[in-house]
């Protein structure tokens, strides 16, 4: 049972990230190019019922990354405390850094109408997104290598 619920977990803590970070990506980039061929009302129309979409996907996923995020860092515990200080290294600002990316799209999609700054609030938490994965990457990489910190050392300088 704790192998079906590690996979499920890990696999609800990666898709949800995939589907920010594509859905970031394509309302910040894709959309705005593909739209300017279109007048300025129906390019605001079709903006907003995309924003509207993309706002209950947000709400959905962040909900999935804080409950699986919760239970990762729960079952990995002993394997952090284990590799300390590194683990807490890259530990600490990916969690930091998702929260914070998570605010930025919170605020950017809240209300009716996007804040003014919109554009500019996306594409920084699609670089703040993919520094997340960087950071749980490298999280992930020190929690599989040995206990012991000469190993590590040894490990990484190869």
């Amino acid at each position: 049972m704790h192998a079906f619920l590690s996979v499920l977990f890990r696999w609800l803590h990666i898709v949800p990230v995939a589907i920010l970070i594509g859905g970031v990506f394509t309302m910040r980039v894709i959309l705005p190019v593909g739209l300017k061929t279109l007048e300025e009302s129906q390019r605001s129309m079709v903006l907003l019922r995309c924003r509207r979409v993309f706002k209950m996907t947000v709400h959905t996923c962040i909900l999935l990354l804080l409950a699986s995020g919760i239970y990762n860092t729960i079952a990995n515990w002993p394997a952090y405390q284990a590799r300390l200080p590194m683990s807490h290294a890259f530990w600490g600002p990916h969690v930091i850094l998702g929260l914070l990316a998570m605010g930025i799209l919170l605020y950017v999609l809240a209300g009716r109408q996007p804040p003014p700054t919109h554009q500019r609030w996306m594409a920084i938490s699609l670089g703040l997104l993919l520094l997340v994965v960087l950071f749980a990457d490298l999280t992930k990489w020190v929690r599989d290598q040995p206990t012991s910190p000469q190993k590590v050392y040894q490990t990484s300088a190869r």
